[in-house]
């Protein structure tokens, strides 16, 4: 009997062996230390958290401008911060998400956002701050670019397709904002003309460091590349006002007044009753 139960689990333990994926050479490369460090992985860490302070700080400032109050605004701020993470995770069956297990990345989210919603009235009014100052925006498309290239890296370790990996990267980027502008009753500034591109270039940096990881250039190459894209196109899109095509009818051209058009000539573009 003993033998009996011996060889059914040297069995079962074979079967389980033969079911689990082999391991990948990119399944420690496409990743990062647990901490920053002076590597190349280490350093995106440090983005990363960089990149949740500033988007924490984000969401909170919408948040307050739309009239919420310190629950609301420190909400808002952490969603914004690891929303898309948190979409990620579970589209590609992470359990639990990172910020379960990674509990630092709440503690960060909630402390900025707390922090701006008591701090950010008298900071901006000494030192003459708006939202989307340069060097706001300069931060901003820091985070962008750390969180594009994470998303593609776990979709990566996922081994979903190569189209996938880099949809994960813009998820990342830019669905934690989306959540915070349709809790805020903003339309989802991505999805609109009404700015300058934005998810374009998340995912632009998202298919530049899959290509790279396909090809097989060393990790701190394919960090740089995949970031440094987003970041790029990021700062040229604000300033010379790249958009995406805009659906080609007059309701549409009106609605995006008057981000794109003239407050003289929005009149002429308002669709009439039979339009």
């Amino acid at each position: 009997l003993r033998v009996r139960c011996l060889e059914r689990a040297l069995q079962a333990r074979r079967m389980l062996s033969s079911a689990l994926p082999e391991a990948q050479p990119n399944a420690v490369a496409d990743g990062m230390p647990r901490y920053p460090d002076r590597t190349a992985a280490g350093a995106l860490r440090a983005l990363d958290y960089f990149g949740t302070g500033v988007f924490a700080l984000s969401g909170a400032l919408t948040a307050g401008t739309a009239g919420m109050d310190m629950l609301g605004c420190t909400t808002v701020g952490a969603i914004t911060a690891m929303g898309g993470g948190t979409v990620r995770d579970l589209l590609l069956g992470n359990r639990p998400v990172f910020w379960m297990v990674e509990t630092e990345y709440l503690a960060l989210s909630i402390a900025t956002a707390l922090a701006a919603f008591w701090a950010w009235p008298s900071v901006s009014e000494r030192f003459e701050l708006v939202e989307d100052a340069d060097v706001i925006r300069y931060a901003d498309a820091l985070g962008l670019g750390a969180f594009a290239v994470i998303g593609a890296q776990n979709g990566l370790r996922a081994r979903v397709p190569a189209l996938v990996c880099v949809v994960c990267g813009m998820m990342t980027a830019t669905f934690g904002g989306v959540i915070r502008d349709v809790l805020c009753h903003k339309p989802a500034r991505i999805l609109h003309a009404k700015a300058e591109v934005y998810a374009s270039t998340a995912l632009s940096g998202a298919a530049i460091y899959v290509a790279a990881a396909r090809a097989g250039l060393p990790l701190a190459t394919r960090i740089v590349a995949g970031s440094s894209t987003t970041f790029l196109l990021r700062v040229l899109a604000w300033n010379y006002d790249l958009r995406l095509p805009l659906y080609n009818a007059k309701a549409a051209l009106y609605n995006a007044v008057p981000a794109l058009t003239p407050a003289a000539d929005a009149d002429d573009l308002k669709p009439k009753a039979n339009e």
